[in-house]
């Protein structure tokens, strides 16, 4: 089964940049409401749409903001960091 992010792994991200949702929003293309909801619950249906934007927000967050993601494992759980130190300007 293909890695996606869980509500968990966005807050973590998110936390890790210092971005609010509204932030998140603003910088990835996608809709506050929408990151709010996808945040609020890991049990919804994963239809085409809400994987669409899940795979839109990873490659936003590892392309643009260089987020690591590490994904659930029988050895380890899941995380985040970043690929390089961000600039602090």
């Amino acid at each position: 089964m293909e890695n996606i992010l869980t509500p968990t792994l966005i807050r973590a991200a998110r936390a890790l940049l210092g971005f609010d949702q509204a932030a998140l929003a603003e910088a990835s293309g996608i809709s506050r409401k929408t990151i709010s909801l996808i945040e609020i619950d890991d049990q919804v249906k994963l239809d085409a749409r809400r994987k669409d934007v899940l795979i839109k927000l990873r490659q936003y967050l590892e392309d643009q903001e260089g987020v690591h993601f590490t994904f659930a494992s029988d050895k380890s759980g899941e995380g985040v960091r970043l690929k390089r130190a961000r600039d602090r300007a």
